[in-house]
């Protein structure tokens, strides 16, 4: 077993969606960043719009400003969550950046892990359940599909 010398956390990265439990985790990820000067990156991830409902028909069929403004109302809405995370931190003396992208194409757990990957990040801290109940139903969580898919280092919050 190696000693927790050997650990090194200089990027730790915060993905969130508006939840209760995804503010929860933006505490923690605040607190380790400051302990550990590390850089905290917040992510949020849009979901891809799936070709079905009136919006895969309206995309399918040409009027695309129904999709625009979908990903542009979950644009404002990731906006407002990431700038109230940049003011604690801030208040704190964290150093963030943060990132709005659109999971075209994959879900967002896989791009989380993709992003985690792609950035070489030390930790994620994440809320243990998100906003799509339904989701969590059906399809399991985010959170535990990024736990399950990845070998790098992932503190759930509950």
């Amino acid at each position: 077993m190696s000693e927790p010398s050997d650990i090194s956390i200089k990027k730790i990265l915060l993905p969130i969606d508006g939840s209760s439990v995804s503010s929860k985790a933006t505490r923690y990820a605040i607190h380790l960043a400051k302990m550990e000067s590390a850089e905290l990156t917040v992510l949020h991830v849009i979901e891809d719009i799936k070709q079905g409902g009136a919006i895969g028909l309206q995309e399918k069929y040409g009027k695309l400003s129904i999709v625009e403004a979908f990903k542009r109302a979950k644009e404002q809405s990731a906006q407002k969550w990431i700038n109230s995370v940049q003011d604690i931190a801030n208040r704190s003396g964290v150093k963030i950046k943060s990132d709005i992208v659109d999971a075209e194409g994959t879900n967002e757990a896989r791009f989380i892990v993709k992003y985690m990957e792609d950035n070489d990040i030390d930790l994620t801290v994440m809320g243990s359940t998100g906003r799509s109940t339904i989701q969590r139903l059906f399809l399991g969580s985010v959170t535990n599909a990024v736990v399950n898919s990845t070998k790098r280092p992932v503190l759930v919050v509950h």
